[in-house]
């Protein structure tokens, strides 16, 4: 009798957890992250959810904001410092009570019910491991979704050669998926990025190796080294503000090379790093010199940084 009544209250206690609990980790975007959260409010349905915000030690007023405006409609999570996005995540994975878990940026919005969409694909493909959906430019342009292999020499190669071959197999779709189909991929980036709470539980959570960038790609690789697909899924849109959070392509240069470094030690070989780290460098001296030739200020300005920082 006792027994019955044990497994009755731990299956209604599971039938009350949400479908999706979204992770979001705001550091001084409070406006953004204003905006996030009433998009999730007025297009989510159909499905249980919780919103988890996680606060890398913001100083602006966004956990005043949070407090005042929506208290009743997500959980806090206040850091006393910033660690950066992997260990924020990490703090919220651990109150997650959801079956599926989306790692959300404060700088996207909602356009349709891409939430729902995402995670009816989680739970009707036991195949797929983690997917995440298309994102596009608040006028409707095409923005950086996934790629389609993950890093490494194979990665450089075909980066060096402008992704030429890459582009013909998949058909041009190598960041944004155009073919209207859901096609697997290497990687989803963080900005929308879905995971099956159970993959979480056997791969680990995100390595708080990274500060910032490649902590879904790794991530992601574990993922598939279990055996499990990372899939895009065009149906699913939501804008994204790229970089509104983070600035420009210069400043997120020193984060996006110290954790390729990063990336690259864990999850390839030695040979193949320094392998990767040479065609890198042939690269950028290659396209350095062009850009030269073209006083193409930016483009010399970022291919002299990747030179000298690999």
């Amino acid at each position: 009798m006792f027994q019955s009544l044990t497994h009755l209250f731990s299956t209604i206690l599971t039938t009350m957890k949400p479908d999706v609990s979204i992770i979001i980790v705001n550091y001084n975007s409070s406006q953004l992250l204003a905006e996030a959260i009433e998009s999730i409010l007025e297009h989510v349905s159909g499905i249980d959810y919780e919103v988890i915000v996680v606060d890398n030690a913001s100083t602006d007023h966004s956990k005043q904001m949070l407090s005042e405006r929506f208290a009743d409609k997500c959980r806090l999570i206040v850091l006393s410092e910033n660690k950066g996005f992997a260990y924020a995540n990490n703090r919220g994975i651990e109150v997650a009570e959801g079956r599926n878990i989306l790692f959300l940026n404060p700088d996207t919005k909602q356009i349709g019910n891409a939430i729902k969409q995402l995670s009816d694909y989680l739970d009707k493909h036991p195949e797929v491991g983690a997917c995440g959906g298309n994102l596009i430019t608040e006028t409707g342009g095409e923005q950086f979704s996934y790629w389609p292999i993950l890093p490494g020499l194979r990665f450089e190669i075909h980066a060096l050669f402008s992704n030429i071959l890459l582009k013909q197999h998949h058909r041009g779709s190598l960041q944004y998926n155009h073919t209207g189909k859901e096609k697997e991929v290497g990687y989803i980036i963080g900005a929308d990025l879905m995971v099956r709470r159970k993959i979480i539980e056997q791969t680990g959570v995100f390595s708080e190796d990274f500060f910032l960038f490649y902590e879904e790609t790794e991530l992601c690789w574990r993922i598939r080294k279990r055996g499990y697909k990372i899939v895009s899924v065009p149906a699913a849109q939501m804008i994204h503000l790229e970089s509104r959070t983070i600035g420009s392509q210069f400043d997120r240069l020193p984060y996006l090379q110290q954790s390729r470094r990063i990336y690259l030690s864990k999850c390839v070989s030695r040979a193949e790093h320094r392998a990767a780290d040479c065609i890198l460098y042939v690269n950028s001296w290659l396209r350095w010199v062009y850009f030269s030739m073209r006083s193409d200020k930016d483009k010399i300005r970022f291919w002299r940084y990747i030179n000298r920082n690999i």
